[in-house]
Formats: structure tokens, C-alpha cells, sequence
């Protein structure tokens, strides 16, 4: 029975790996994405060559599980150390020295790292230039008052952002250098620790989202903890969670991922359920949480819009999906709708301004129009979810190609852009950038000190699609499936609970700084199907005792 089920599981993975390789065949796509429109990015009309393409990525892509599933096989015996490994706090500071080595060219080359766009609008916040609101998490923008603050309070508001930095790096270096040390305590072989701790040094990302001050870096990190810590609960098989210290440490977490993003608090919603599912035993594990979340739902919601906190994070960033939907069928399809609804989607923003400003891949032309009306919008969200109904039955293939292009970085494993993928420069000059009276400067300590600039070396030049994390997880996933280590699958959570936020409220197709806990999780993932229970190791331990007795008693004889 559960060779039947891992095979629809496995069919079910090839299938959709297939379906995306056809459908990224059948996509026009320029590379640009902000001045993208509908004769830049659209889908061609099927033909024989995609239905080809189809079979033929569907064959190759069960071959290649088929070949994971030898390798795994093959790999089983070598993944952990045939002696049982001690504690030793030393490795981890050896781990934690030699990736912060590699990362230095990179930390050097760009310090204190790049400001994106709406860390301008949390330092406005954070300096009281502009309302505070939770559009930008509250919490993040309350970091960075802290740090800004010191900062002024000593020298200047550089030293605050420079003191940012250099704690989110820290953070950042300390959190994977665990993670790794974690693998060690469990016992996985020196060779795979050797490497692991390579990949996190040399994965040119890790050094850049380290260094780029903008709200994705933390809240990454946050879900990182929180990866690992299940991975811990899963180790001990829920034991850690009957402690009150572990209860603790695990709402400390979900609190982090719930504040540090606006769509945390449902990735750390999903995340608890199936936690509280598959350790429905432990009470106190499961009312406390409960509440936490219950009391974060009240807090981000009735409290946040009581005390006006909400404001600039209603029905717009959540309606993006349905609203580029329907401007899909605006500027593509426009006889398919009534006149009344035509009338109701002028009151929203001109069709005329739709048809010229409509973006596939984007709807910030759109939501950011002058000329379109939030206020409306806010006041009328039944009207237009019916309406937005009452279209998709008439335009089922619109909808399914405008939410495809909406999101088509996050399901294309072919597609991918330098937008919003990482941030090491400011905007405007690289070197220097104004938030209102105020100038934020990066320097190259590397060309200061030596004359030559090593930014070309440590600056990633193509973009990787955001996808091909996630089929790196959902392979590494199936192979934990092959393995019958199901609890395992619970580690993949809250990444793929992250990318499954994403592609439900997408405002853009490339980003990777939304689902970069996916490109974060890659150097560990790999051992996943491997990881045994604690239980499991003792029971191995048991037995490999026994024989030792046996053996020795053997030879007293």
C-alpha cells in the first residue's frame, strides 16, 4: 500500500515538473519585466512540438527521480560516521570561521549593504517623517528604530544602519553555522560536513542577503530558525515539545515569522496545524499555541486597524491576483464583459489606463496609478469579488494565463530576472542614497585598500528562478517520501508554506527575496531524506553494542 502511494506521489511530481517545462515552451518572454506588456509576454498557441515536449520531460523527469532513488540507496550507508559523534563546540566555531571567510570578499566589497525600496519607507517610519503603519512589519520597522536611534545618539544615523548590518550578518552567520553543527551533533559524516559548510560559504547568495537591509533578510532567517527547530522536534519526535523550555522556544519563533512579514502569520498558521495533527498528544504544546496564534490574529487585525496601524495594507496587496485577472481580460478580451461591468471596473481605474498600463508580470503600474481608486475598492470588495466570479466563468483561459504570468518566477524553473533577486547596491548612485535629509553611504573596502574592486567577482550575474529551489525541495521531498521518513517531510514546511503565500498574492513574477528561505534551506536539504530519530540512532546504538558483547565474549572463549 505505501509503494502505491509513494508512486502516485512520485507520477504526481513528474507530471507537474513536465507540465512546467511544456508550458515555459509555450511563453514569449523578452526578459524585461517592468516595461513588460501584452505583445512582450504572452502564451503562443499550443502545438505538437509542446505535447512532445511534455512526454518527453515527463520520461526523463521519472528517470531522474528513478536515479535519485538508486543514488539515495547507494549514499545510505556513507551519510553518518560509523562512530557515534561527541558534542564539540569547537567544530561549530571552525564552521562559523571558515564561512565568515568566505562571505568576506562579499561583506568587504559592499558594506553596509544595499537599500531597497521599501526600506525607504520603514526608515521614513522608523524616523517619524511619515505615520507608522504595518504595511512595512512594525516590528521591522521598529529594529531599525532602535538601531537608528544609537546610532544618532553616538555619532550619526550611518553608524545605526552600519550597526544593522553587522548584526544581521552576525545573525545570519550564526543560524547556519548551527545549522550545520546541528547535522554534526546528529552524526552526519565529516566529508558531508566539509561540504555543506563550503556551500553556505560559497553560494555567492548567502554573503548578499546577509548584507541587503530590506525586511526579506530577517524574516528568512526567522523561518530558517524555525526550519531547523522542527527538524529538531522531529529528531526527538515531539519529546522536546512536552518540555516547557521547548514550548517556549517554538512560540519565540512563530511570533518572529508571524511580526517580521505580513504573510508570515499564515505560513506559521499552516505550519502549527499539521504540527498540532501529527503530535496531537502534546496539551500543553497545543493550547499554547493556539492562543499565540488566536492573540496574533487579534493584534494584526482589530488591534493594528484600532490604533491605525493597518492603514496602506488593505484589499489592494491582497486582491493583487484577481485584480491583474480581470485587467488580463480588460486588455485582452474586453467583449467578454457586460456594460455594468464595465462601469464597475471604470469606478476602479479608467479601462482606457488599464489597456495602457497593464503589466503581466506586475501590478504596480496598476495599483500605483493616479488614477486608481483604493478607496473604492475598499468599500465594494464583495462587489468585486462577485464580479470577479461572475468573469471567470466566461473567461476561465484568461484568468488561468494571467495568474500563470503573474507568478511566473515562482512555477517556472526557465524563467528568471535580476528583479528584486538581490540588492547589494543602493538606489540611485551605488555608493550613496538619500532618504529624505538624509545620505546613506556603501563603501568598497577592498578597492580602498588594495585598488582593485572585487564586485564583478562576488556579484552573481544571472539570476536562478525562485522555482528551481522549490523542485530542489519537492525532489528532495519525494526522495524523503521513497525513504519512509514521513515525519522528515514536516522540515520542507515552512518554505513551501512561504511559496504557497506568494503564489496566492503575488504582485510580482520575480522576486526572489520573498521564497529565499528555499535558496537558504539548499545546502541542507540534500540530507533530509537521510535524517534518522533520535530513537532510531539508539536503537542502531543498542544493537551495535550487542555485537560488540557478543564479539567479545566470543573471544574470551
Amino acid at each position: 500500500m505505501k509503494k502505491k502511494i509513494y508512486l502516485i506521489f512520485k507520477v504526481l511530481l513528474c507530471l507537474i515538473f513536465a507540465a512546467v517545462i511544456m508550458l515555459d515552451s509555450m511563453i514569449e518572454f523578452s526578459g524585461e519585466l517592468a516595461r513588460a506588456n501584452m505583445s512582450t509576454v504572452y502564451f503562443k498557441n499550443m502545438e505538437v512540438k509542446n505535447i512532445i515536449i511534455f512526454f518527453v520531460a515527463l520520461v526523463i523527469t521519472y528517470l531522474v527521480i528513478s536515479l535519485l532513488e538508486y543514488i539515495s540507496d547507494k549514499l545510505e550507508s556513507t551519510i553518518y560516521e560509523k562512530k557515534r559523534k561527541e558534542k564539540n563546540i569547537k567544530i561549530y566555531f571552525i564552521i562559523l570561521v571558515v564561512i565568515f571567510i568566505c562571505w568576506l570578499p562579499t561583506i568587504l566589497s559592499y558594506f553596509s549593504g544595499g537599500i531597497y525600496v521599501d526600506t525607504i519607507s520603514s526608515i521614513n517610519e522608523a524616523l517619524s517623517v511619515t505615520p507608522l503603519t504595518n504595511r512595512n512589519p512594525l516590528l521591522y520597522t521598529l529594529i531599525l528604530k532602535l538601531f537608528l536611534t544609537i546610532g544618532k545618539a553616538i555619532s550619526s544615523y550611518q553608524l545605526g544602519m552600519n550597526l544593522f548590518a553587522i548584526c544581521q550578518i552576525l545573525v545570519m552567520l550564526i543560524l547556519v553555522s548551527y545549522s550545520v553543527y546541528w547535522l554534526y551533533k546528529k552524526g552526519i559524516a565529516t566529508k558531508y560536513i566539509v561540504i555543506v559548510t563550503l556551500l553556505f560559504g560559497f553560494i555567492r547568495l548567502m554573503p548578499l542577503y546577509a548584507l541587503s537591509i530590506w525586511k526579506d533578510t530577517p524574516f528568512c532567517l526567522a523561518l530558517f530558525a524555525f526550519s531547523i527547530f522542527i527538524a529538531e522536534i522531529v529528531y526527538q519526535d515531539g519529546k522536546n515539545l512536552e518540555k516547557i523550555s521547548g514550548i517556549i522556544k517554538y512560540l519565540i519563533l512563530l511570533l518572529l515569522v508571524c511580526f517580521l512579514r505580513n504573510n508570515g502569520i499564515y505560513v506559521g498558521t499552516a505550519v502549527t496545524l499539521i504540527l498540532i495533527f501529527t503530535y496531537n498528544r502534546k496539551k500543553a504544546f497545543i493550547i499554547s499555541s493556539i492562543i499565540t496564534i488566536v492573540l496574533t490574529y487579534i493584534v494584526q487585525g482589530p488591534v493594528f486597524k484600532k490604533v491605525g496601524l493597518s492603514a496602506g495594507t488593505e484589499t489592494v496587496e491582497s486582491f493583487g491576483v484577481p485584480l491583474q485577472q480581470i485587467c488580463y481580460v480588460v486588455a485582452n478580451d474586453e467583449e467578454k464583459l457586460t456594460d455594468q461591468q464595465k462601469e464597475f471596473i471604470n469606478n476602479i481605474c479608467k479601462m482606457e489606463t488599464i489597456k495602457n498600463k497593464y503589466n503581466p508580470l506586475l501590478v504596480d503600474p496598476i495599483k500605483w496609478n493616479s488614477e486608481f481608486n483604493n478607496v473604492f475598492l475598499m468599500e465594494n470588495k464583495n462587489e468585486f469579488l462577485k464580479m470577479w466570479l461572475k468573469i471567470l466563468t466566461k473567461a476561465p483561459g484568461d484568468y488561468v494565463k494571467a495568474y500563470l504570468l503573474n507568478t511566473l518566477g515562482f512555477w517556472d524553473v526557465n524563467k528568471a530576472t535580476m528583479d528584486a533577486y538581490i540588492n547589494p547596491q543602493m538606489w540611485g548612485n551605488k555608493d550613496q542614497k538619500e532618504v529624505g535629509e538624509i545620505e546613506f553611504t556603501q563603501a568598497d573596502y577592498i578597492q580602498k585598500l588594495s585598488g582593485h574592486s572585487m564586485r564583478n567577482i562576488v556579484t552573481p550575474t544571472k539570476a536562478v528562478s525562485s522555482a528551481l529551489f522549490l523542485f530542489i525541495a519537492l525532489f528532495s521531498a519525494i526522495i524523503t517520501l521513497y525513504k519512509k521518513r514521513y515525519k522528515n517531510l514536516l522540515i520542507y514546511l515552512p518554505g513551501i508554506a512561504t511559496w504557497g503565500t506568494i503564489m496566492l498574492a503575488a504582485p510580482i513574477a520575480f522576486s526572489l527575496r520573498y521564497v529565499f528561505i528555499l535558496a537558504l534551506m539548499i545546502p541542507i536539504i540534500i540530507f533530509i531524506p537521510f535524517l534518522k530519530q533520535k530513537k532510531e540512532i539508539d536503537t542502531k546504538d543498542q544493537e551495535n553494542n550487542k555485537i560488540k558483547m557478543l564479539d567479545k565474549k566470543k573471544e574470551e572463549k
